[in-house]
């Protein structure tokens, strides 16, 4: 399949952007449906512990491999300049590049997990309870990581080229198995959590196996194979280039992790109720961030692409287009959580206890997503130039200003303070972002 066509470009730039985006909204928004599952089946255990567990463990682990979201990100920004060139011997070394740093930091991942383990349960310090089953969960999920961090290389070629319904097809493979073993083997087998490790585990494979399928049908396994054996691919210099875009991201990547891990760690220094609750809100914050990611995904291509041939004036049409089409969206996510916040919390569990303290916190998150959509959607424009500097440095302004306020707040309003404070992250996020984008364009002049 030529990954160079053109046919897309015979459409409206509206359509364009709905084209890339439809889909990964659609692949986005099913990975918190999978977290709503998991939630759902722990969650009518008896006691919160259960439930907590499963949050302090997705929450190691969204740190430990969205530490690693560059090997997607770097790679995107990377295929969609190339693609924009109609340079493919580079877009095909790229595909290789990636997976092969994605295979090595998977491995190494392996080889350090007890390390890994106790330093995590260290820094989040749990109650002993949850430290106990989070380790359980812990120890068998962490042999998906190769699987994972492959996955994430290869979807950003498919987000560099626009790919995003093989990019819907694959997450649909992830989550949608993903979510049927969580419920066999917690609630068929009564495995409790070690079932969702399980789970997700073996949805990892399957992703994987689905994910090199997708290269070899849109490039050939020949070209591949070539690819591989052509000494271009291998040249140190281009690695070299990956990995600087990739650490930078990487960084700002380790400030927006640490921002989230802490929300664990003190809503858990609070109890394990709150620290319940806060796993409840945080899958109303996935959801969000996953949709409005389509857009950014649609800035990623075609911006990226824009920037590929050096043309301001189209940079400049598609991070307009893509971001009014964003604003629209966190319109309608403001909407549904009013609208029906409280009955989502009511189905996630059964806790009384932990469905009040979270529904204290509906009011913030009806309006987190008019706040957060600039910094989500400015990602993608970011990415698209491969501006990884400027994502390293506007994350960094906005994690000290978190670290500034988020003890006053919290001593001030508890819960709601610590929430507060992700609000006034998310929004010193955009606000940098806003006042570093005319250097982009100035680049392009």
């Amino acid at each position: 399949m030529n990954t160079m066509e053109t046919s897309e470009d015979t459409r409206t730039p509206h359509l364009r952007v709905w084209a890339i985006a439809g889909p990964a909204i659609l692949a986005n928004s099913s990975a918190p449906l999978v977290g709503f599952v998991d939630t759902w089946a722990i969650g009518h255990l008896p006691g919160a512990v259960h439930l907590a567990a499963v949050g302090l463990g997705s929450v190691i682990f969204s740190y430990i491999m969205w530490a690693f979201g560059f090997l997607r990100m770097g790679t995107t920004g990377l295929v969609a300049q190339a693609k924009g060139r109609n340079d493919s011997t580079e877009l095909v070394a790229t595909v290789i590049r990636s997976s092969v740093l994605a295979l090595f930091f998977g491995l190494t991942l392996l080889a350090l997990q007890e390390p890994i383990l106790v330093l995590s349960l260290k820094a989040m310090a749990p109650p002993d309870a949850v430290a106990e089953i989070t380790a359980q969960y812990f120890r068998i999920r962490i042999w998906a990581a190769p699987f994972t961090l492959l996955v994430f290389a290869l979807s950003g070629v498919l987000f560099g080229l626009g790919r995003t319904r093989a990019v819907l097809w694959i997450q649909l493979l992830l989550n949608v198995s993903n979510g049927v073993l969580n419920v066999v083997l917690v609630i068929g087998f009564d495995m409790g959590v070690p079932g969702v490790a399980w789970g997700t585990l073996i949805a990892q494979c399957l992703a994987a196996v689905g994910s090199i399928w997708t290269m070899i049908s849109l490039f050939g396994l020949k070209v591949l194979q070539d690819a591989v054996l052509d000494a271009r691919s291998w040249v140190l210099e281009r690695f070299r280039h990956l990995i600087f875009i990739n650490g930078f991201i990487f960084i700002r990547t380790i400030f927006l992790m640490t921002v989230l891990a802490m929300v664990m760690r003190v809503s858990g220094s609070m109890g394990e109720t709150e620290m319940a609750a806060s796993h409840v809100i945080s899958q109303f914050m996935m959801l969000m961030a996953l949709g409005l990611d389509g857009f950014a995904h649609a800035a990623e291509a075609l911006a990226g692409s824009a920037w590929g041939h050096g043309k301001r004036e189209a940079f400049r049409r598609w991070v307009v287009i893509s971001s009014a089409w964003a604003l629209a969206a966190s319109l309608v996510y403001t909407a549904l959580f009013w609208l029906v916040g409280d009955g989502i919390i009511a189905l996630l569990t059964d806790l009384e206890d932990v469905r009040t303290v979270s529904r204290e916190l509906m009011p913030l998150l009806v309006i987190m997503p008019v706040i957060s959509v600039w910094c989500y959607q400015l990602d993608g424009v970011f990415i698209g130039a491969t501006a990884a500097v400027a994502m390293m440095v506007t994350m960094g302004i906005a994690f000290g200003i978190y670290l500034l306020i988020l003890n006053p707040m919290t001593a001030a309003w508890g819960l709601r303070g610590l929430w507060g404070a992700i609000l006034v992250f998310m929004a010193a996020r955009g606000i940098t972002q806003l006042m570093w984008y005319p250097q982009l364009e100035r680049r392009l002049a």
